[in-house]
């Protein structure tokens, strides 16, 4: 039974292989070969022609290309010759901008160098100050020293405080008038007092024991008797030198003196306050 129905397939396969009449198909195959010519003339005539029009674009491009380059050539020319000259004058500018900063170096130094030497001497003149503040009487002071007290008699007339100073040696009733407090004062000072304040008023070079009236001022603060004047120093030459000082002699034995008209005690610490703010004067031209 296979084999039959492989014989009936390969007869079908026969007839239809067959099936087109021979004429037919050989002017079948004629046409197909005409066409395939006619197709393969058609592009040879496309390939003739494109290729001249091809070369005819590339050089039509190429001339464009160099007309365009030789008319940009003189701006391009400009365009170079501007660019160096900004660059010239840029590289001047920098050049000077340069030479501004090292010159601004320099002043910065040398300011910083003359603060440095500024700053040196602020700190020299704050120690000397500070140092000298408490001689100066501008800052407290303490040390060793001496206390002196003068004592006037418990009554009678009022002393003469007047200036100039009387002629008399010794005030009338015993009473002590400015002169005698100033002559202990620069007593104290000579025998060797490093600061001085009386009736706790300090005293500095420019403080003036002077009369009002019957009042006598330290500066200008009034002060009563008793006088106690403390002083800073060495207390041993203080008390020697004091004690035989014709001033000393003399408010001793003055007439109507107390027995204690004047004492002196070395005392192991004295502590003296600052004296007030000094109103300093300054001379001022008179402009002519």
């Amino acid at each position: 039974m296979p084999d039959v129905q492989a014989r009936t397939q390969t007869a079908l396969e026969r007839v239809a292989a067959t099936a087109l009449d021979p004429g037919y198909a050989q002017a079948s195959s004629s046409r197909a070969g005409r066409r395939r010519g006619s197709r393969r003339a058609r592009r040879n005539r496309w390939h003739s022609l494109a290729m001249p029009l091809a070369l005819l674009l590339t050089g039509l491009l190429t001339a464009l290309t160099i007309r365009e380059g030789v008319a940009a050539a003189p701006a391009g020319e400009r365009l170079r010759a501007r660019l160096s000259a900004e660059y010239e004058t840029r590289s001047v500018h920098r050049d000077d901008l340069a030479a501004d900063v090292r010159e601004l170096r320099s002043a910065i130094a040398d300011l910083r160098a003359r603060q440095r030497s500024a700053d040196d001497a602020w700190d020299t003149a704050t120690a000397r100050i500070g140092a000298l503040a408490a001689p100066a009487g501008l800052a407290a002071a303490r040390g060793p020293g001496v206390r002196l007290t003068l004592t006037d008699p418990a009554a009678g007339p009022p002393a003469d405080a007047g200036n100039p100073r009387p002629t008399a040696e010794l005030t009338p009733g015993g009473r002590l008038a400015d002169h005698d407090l100033a002559d202990m004062v620069n007593l104290l000072w000579s025998a060797g007092a490093e600061a001085v304040a009386v009736n706790g008023v300090r005293l500095t070079a420019l403080s003036a024991i002077r009369a009002a009236g019957d009042a006598i001022l330290v500066g200008l603060s009034a002060v009563e008797a008793p006088y106690v004047l403390d002083a800073i120093g060495d207390s041993a030459a203080i008390v020697s030198r004091v004690s035989a000082a014709p001033v000393t002699v003399r408010l001793r034995t003055r007439a109507g003196a107390p027995p204690d008209a004047v004492t002196i005690a070395r005392l192991g610490a004295v502590t003296l306050p600052a004296a007030a703010d000094p109103n300093l004067r300054y001379a001022r031209g008179s402009g002519s």
